[in-house]
């Protein structure tokens, strides 16, 4: 497919501003016009490319005209607050390239505005806040999205994000467009491996809380499962913010590094046992479920609170949030051990059994694998294992010889492919929201 430019997305842009959904209730404000946008686009791009003092540059930009700040502001004032320049900048890439730095990209937007006189100007920052970052990686239960208006920032070097109200449209990576289809740890083979996991996890946080089904009333008895995969996304996310790159190895739990099943096919550099965060994760199941079933009667009851109640609500919120604390930082210790040469190594409990793994597997007969194009791996294409790098082809032998197994390969560009053998097959789909497609451009 011949590589797409910044010019290339103005009509993708278009077409997924009007045709993706929004929040119920609200209508996405006008985009800019067709040179402008271009402009934009254009323009994140460039910047991407840049470093300042080293560091790769990260940004959010917002399409936000000055009238409607305050509309943005009174609307989410718990959540926004706006810092305005004394007097409008102009974005070019020089000033863009100095902004990036100090507006952290995970809670900060560059406010710009452009007319046909002064062209695209920053005339402030937008302080959102963290919470729906946090909530879109699983690390806050509800988060406020940032506003409608057009977004557009960069993650990494030649990599733009086109979003709204923190829904990402379409991206630009690596010359191709990648548009949101969904996750293939809902639907697909990879779900289908995990379901064993999420069942266990499930028995064993009944067991603990002594009930026959999480949620009695039926409302939401599927959340330790929900939990399983939410716990699995946030390892995969810190993963990508190390931006090494780097491969997960999932094995069934009741191997050892030792075990001939696993040592004949990678040699792990080194072994460990680090048998944490499944604890932590019944710990989290319990105190969620014992702490709304005491929070919502008395948030509903109109008599006096009961202050034995409120204590012990009080307890298990403290308790909760120390749990989640623990669970992050278990988490973020996984995944920092991804950062070392050599595969990461854990079980389907998140037993971690060592770090710096070479895969010595041989799979002489593996030529190529079936690469997904949609989470269902119902739509595949035929590659040739020679078209990947180390890191992949390492994957691929791994899971073609050991069928109970599953990989997840964490490019140092943010994507995040897994691949499992599924009979005689290798098969390999894309993990997070974006999928790659291969776009006609329409005629503008």
């Amino acid at each position: 497919m011949t590589s797409l430019y910044p010019p290339d997305l103005v009509p993708l842009v278009q077409s997924a501003w009007s045709t993706r959904n929004s929040f119920p209730g609200e209508k996405r404000p006008p985009l800019p016009a067709v040179e402008p946008l271009t402009e934009l686009l254009a323009l994140a791009y460039h910047t991407s490319l840049l470093r300042e003092e080293g560091r790769k540059l990260q940004f959010r930009i917002i399409y936000l005209p000055r009238g409607s700040a305050k509309k943005v502001t009174e609307a989410r004032r718990k959540n926004s607050r706006l810092a305005v320049f004394t007097e409008d900048r102009p974005l070019n890439v020089a000033e863009l390239r100095r902004l990036a730095p100090a507006a952290d990209s995970t809670r900060t937007m560059i406010c710009a505005d452009h007319d046909s006189e002064n062209g695209w100007r920053v005339w402030g920052l937008l302080d959102t806040g963290a919470n729906w970052w946090q909530f879109t990686r699983h690390e806050a239960q509800s988060g406020t999205p940032p506003p409608q208006d057009l977004a557009v920032g960069s993650p990494g070097p030649g990599e733009i994000m086109v979003s709204s109200g923190g829904r990402v449209l379409l991206a630009l990576r690596n010359g191709s467009v990648f548009l949101p289809q969904g996750s293939a740890l809902d639907t697909g083979p990879v779900n289908i491996h995990l379901e064993p996991a999420r069942r266990q996890l499930y028995r064993d946080s009944i067991r603990r809380l002594k009930t026959k089904k999480w949620d009695e009333e039926g409302y939401d008895n599927d959340y330790p499962k929900r939990f399983h995969d939410m716990c699995l996304s946030r390892i995969l996310s810190s993963i990508r913010e190390i931006a090494h790159g780097g491969t997960l190895l999932i094995v069934p739990n009741q191997l050892s590094a030792s075990d001939p099943r696993l040592a004949d096919r990678v040699n792990i550099k080194h072994p460990c046992d680090y048998d944490y965060l499944w604890e932590l994760m019944l710990q989290h199941l319990e105190l969620h479920s014992k702490y709304y079933a005491l929070h919502f009667p008395i948030w509903d009851s109109e008599a006096p609170i009961d202050p034995e109640k409120y204590k012990q609500v009080s307890i298990l919120r403290s308790k909760k949030i120390e749990n989640d604390e623990a669970l992050k930082d278990a988490v973020r210790f996984i995944a920092s051990l991804s950062a070392v040469d050599g595969a990461l190594v854990i079980t389907d409990r998140f037993r971690v059994l060592g770090f710096g793994a070479e895969v010595i597997a041989q799979s002489p007969t593996l030529r190529e694998i079936q690469m997904a194009v949609n989470p269902e791996a119902t739509l595949k294409n035929s590659i040739s294992i020679e078209a990947y790098g180390t890191r992949h082809r390492s994957a691929f032998r791994f899971c073609s010889t050991y069928e109970d197994s599953i990989a997840f390969i964490v490019s140092s560009d943010g994507g995040v492919k897994a691949t499992k053998r599924i009979g005689s097959e290798v098969v390999g789909p894309e993990i997070f929201v974006f999928s790659q497609r291969s776009v006609v451009v329409p005629a503008l």
